[in-house]
């Protein structure tokens, strides 16, 4: 919207000129939307508690690290804080990203709804009364099959019909001038581009949903892989630097980097709550559109092949779980971790909670930084 006043009134004030810039308005896209965040939050966390909205700590599948979550005071915090991080995000864009940018509005209507419903899945555990633990899981995966098949849809025709035909592209890492066109197979690779493109969404979603589970885990994970994927979807959308690291050139892709921007400031907004002790949880309000959007960005800079290291620790709780449950079918019920995620593991093993997060951030930090690498070595 910012970008709309500039173009009408930098010509009687010069200085407004600057707002022409992504990297200006990404910036203030952050600071607004952690000043957002921070107002909202309060707010939100005092209703919340007012109306009794809180996590059920002790409702865990191990016994034992439910009585730990339980014994650190964690059972009568609110959960549902994605509805202010979502909120702030959506205001930020939409006031410093320009809203005729087809590639920033399908990432609010996928920020959107995943939100929605990660809310409605919320709102569902805390309505006990029928003893129903959120919604079904079938309901809950048709549900975001259907939005990530969409998303997919759009951004294949997007490549199609806007003269970004790199859009619908896979690029290979390190291999420079290396990468695979959908396209040329008709309805078949329509099928496999929405396929592949489904799964990088659906799978970041749960990925974040099975790393939330500590104060501050999700949400310090998701802002370093957040910030990588920032700096990614700014380089393809610029001409001179996307031909500097031999990056596919999609214009536009650019004004994603001010969702980014806006997603950073959130997100610090949303851990000034969240740090330990957390005064409030990402719950799936947040943690659905939070891996939503981090594959989303994935997609539009090109590096869904690269996302395994941008998104490192979520890379690494949901395979620690997924592991689990694919080895305790195959052997008949022996399990090949003591629990999983593997963050319990260290809560079990005695760890103090701020020094797991701490010691997964910096390992999230370090396998972003082995990411953006792979970006520059083409």
């Amino acid at each position: 919207m910012i970008a709309w006043v500039v173009e009408l009134l930098s010509d009687f004030w010069q200085p407004l000129q600057v707002l022409h810039y992504i990297t200006v308005r990404a910036v203030l896209a952050g600071a607004f939307a952690f000043l957002l965040a921070l107002w909202l939050g309060r707010r939100v966390i005092d209703r919340l508690r007012e109306v009794g909205v809180h996590e059920n700590a002790g409702a865990c599948d191990s016994a034992a690290v439910g009585a730990i979550a339980v014994k650190a005071g964690k059972n009568r915090t609110p959960t549902m804080g994605g509805v202010f991080w979502t909120a702030s995000i959506l205001a930020s864009t939409l006031l410093f990203a320009r809203p005729d940018e087809p590639l920033v509005l399908l990432g609010a209507v996928l920020l959107v709804g995943m939100g929605l419903l990660g809310f409605l899945d919320d709102w569902v555990k805390w309505q006990r009364d029928k003893g129903r633990n959120g919604l079904s899981r079938t309901s809950k995966l048709l549900a975001t099959i259907a939005l990530s098949t969409y998303v997919a849809v759009v951004l294949w025709m997007l490549g199609e019909r806007t003269g970004r035909p790199e859009i619908s592209n896979i690029y290979f890492p390190v291999l420079k001038g290396l990468y695979a066109q959908p396209e040329i197979l008709g309805a078949w690779g329509l099928l496999l581009f929405v396929a592949f493109t489904s799964f990088v969404i659906l799978a970041t979603s749960h990925a974040v949903n099975v790393t939330d589970g500590l104060d501050g885990l999700a949400g310090g994970a998701g802002l370093i892989s957040i910030a990588a994927l920032s700096l990614a979807v700014y380089a393809v959308g610029n001409a001179s630097v996307a031909g500097y690291l031999h990056l596919p050139h999609i214009p536009g892709a650019g004004e994603v980097a001010v969702l980014g921007g806006a997603a950073l400031g959130a997100t610090l907004g949303f851990l000034w709550f969240n740090c330990h002790p957390a005064e409030i949880f990402l719950g799936d309000s947040g943690s659905l559109p939070l891996g939503a959007l981090i594959g989303y960005m994935a997609l539009v800079a090109k590096q869904e092949l690269v996302l395994p290291f941008l998104a490192g620790v979520f890379v690494l709780e949901v395979s620690s779980s997924l592991l689990q449950i694919l080895w305790f079918k195959a052997s008949g019920g022996k399990r090949l971790f003591s629990i999983a995620p593997i963050h319990h593991k260290f809560q079990l093993a005695g760890m103090a909670e701020q020094k797991i997060v701490a010691r997964f951030w910096i390992f999230g930090a370090v396998s972003a930084c082995v990411g953006l690498l792979l970006i520059k070595v083409r």
